[in-house]
């Protein structure tokens, strides 16, 4: 393809939180390996992340930076993500920021970029786009965090108001939709779209929806495959066109090169390196999942007295209480020492490459979507542990649908930022709603040899399979976006 022929895509990744940048780069990256022009509009802060991945990914990816009026919106500078928010009441000041950002994107894209785009593809919440898209002449696609299937059942949602009919927030209600995709939820499971309008970032919220309804596509990081024609039912229901482009995650090996591994890194690989075949329960809830300190207590209890390894990744565990501190120090090992049984890393971990390391053989999982996809094309079964958002959608596929995941039982969300102060209360506050012997349960039946995990273990080694194949020449994913580049030439 001559130089002068490629399509040009820029993306603004919502920068929110970095589970919404990693893929949209990793998106990037895809689309400029099959032979598109990429250039990736992020803030200062995010631009980094998204330039460290393009660069081990060795993609052809421009990565610019337009300001983040932080300080102007009243935040401190720098705070450019929703997880560096010092309380919840500071979200307003977020997404007045982030209108900002959208005007420095804005000028960028009409008065300094180096070649206009020939499509717009954008994060969920950068509303803003659609405005810019509009007056550069091209079309806006938003790409989602969700799967096709949440998707879906928020369409479905919209149009049958089930949950309007429930007599109480703990009441469970079907998901109007075709079979096989019945979902059981309650309301306080649903997703933010049906948050009460008044409620802390209600009216992003709205506009979020209306961004949806009004944009030309959707770019969906799933692959055909997985969801089950989930993509074809949502292309149906919203009457717009819905590219199925992943897992996006396959673009990167999950080996590691040791000499660009952190300390941390090195650390987990190293203690993984000594445990037997899928004897390693891997246990994370995403980048942002901060358990309320009492729950944190019973799972920490549930780990460190089941039988198995445990590699534990804990967000926010310098702001816990000083006697959970304790407790985790005296009760799990932070030194990473071949023999220990219970590894704690506060921070970041290597998530590809620990799901892919042979020694993981369950994973205990917020349900995020774009961890969900990493188990898949890994091809590790999940205990699932939903906290907010699409969560128990996506638990449902896991569990019902897909038949690779066994649920710990969690009925209530866990307060976010989205959430906090509206029931009252503090997440310190919280009690715990699942106890250590149904959180021991639910390890039993992940990791517990027999017919059941067989079976789960065998379905999760079909779709690691139908992953790698999707994203390979000739694939569902991979002629997905041939299709959608030559759409633009």
């Amino acid at each position: 393809m001559e130089r002068a022929t490629k399509p040009h895509f820029v993306l603004f990744p919502w920068t929110g939180t970095i589970s919404h940048i990693i893929p949209m780069t990793d998106l990037g990256c895809l689309l400029a390996s099959h032979g598109a022009e990429v250039t990736i509009v992020t803030t200062p802060v995010n631009a980094a992340i998204a330039q460290g991945r393009v660069d081990r990914a060795g993609a052809a990816v421009t990565v610019t930076a337009a300001p983040f009026p932080a300080a102007d919106a009243g935040l401190p500078e720098g705070c450019e993500r929703m997880d560096l928010l010092r309380s919840q009441a500071e979200l307003p000041r977020f997404f007045e920021a982030n209108r900002g950002h959208g005007e420095a994107v804005a000028r960028y894209c009409l008065r300094e970029a180096r070649r206009r785009p020939s499509c717009v593809v954008s994060g969920m919440c950068q509303t803003w786009a659609l405005g810019l898209a509009r007056e550069l002449g091209v079309p806006c696609y938003v790409f989602h965090g969700f799967g096709a299937f949440a998707l879906l059942c928020i369409e479905y949602l919209y149009e049958h108001r089930p949950h309007e009919a429930a007599a109480s927030a703990d009441e469970l209600f079907d998901v109007p939709g075709p079979p096989p995709f019945q979902c059981r939820l309650s309301s306080r499971q649903l997703p933010p779209h049906f948050l009460p309008p008044a409620s802390v970032g209600g009216k992003a919220l709205r506009g979020m929806r209306e961004f949806e309804v009004a944009a030309d596509g959707l770019v969906v990081n799933t692959f055909e495959e997985l969801e089950r024609g989930s993509a074809a039912l949502l292309a149906e229901a919203t009457g717009k066109k819905v590219v199925a482009v992943g897992s996006v995650s396959l673009c990167r090996s999950p080996s590691l090169d040791p000499q660009s591994m952190s300390g941390d890194a090195r650390r987990c690989m190293a203690w993984l390196d000594a445990k037997e075949p899928e004897s390693v329960v891997y246990v994370s809830f995403g980048s942002g999942g901060r358990m309320p300190p009492a729950q944190l207590m019973q799972l920490g209890m549930a780990l460190v007295s089941c039988p198995w390894p445990v590699l534990w990744l804990i967000k926010g565990a310098d702001s816990l209480p000083g006697d959970v501190k304790n407790w985790l120090r005296e009760n799990t090992d932070a030194d990473g020492e071949a023999n220990s049984k219970c590894l704690v890393v506060r921070g970041w971990a290597p998530q590809v490459a620990i799901l892919a390391h042979p020694a993981v053989g369950g994973f205990m999982t917020h349900c995020g979507w774009g961890s969900t996809l990493e188990a898949v094309a890994a091809g590790v079964p999940m205990a699932t542990w939903p906290f907010f958002a699409e969560q128990f959608i996506n638990e449902r596929l896991i569990v019902d649908v897909l038949g690779i995941g066994v649920s710990v039982g969690v009925t209530m969300p866990t307060e976010n930022v989205l959430t906090a102060g509206n029931a009252g209360g503090s997440e310190t506050e919280a009690e715990a709603e699942v106890g250590t012997e149904q959180v021991k349960k639910a390890v039993e039946m992940l990791m517990d040899q027999g017919p059941e995990r067989e079976e789960r273990r065998k379905k999760a080694q079909e779709l690691k399979l139908k992953a790698k194949g999707a994203s390979e020449k000739g694939g569902s994913s991979y002629n997905n976006l041939e299709t959608l580049i030559q759409s633009f030439i």
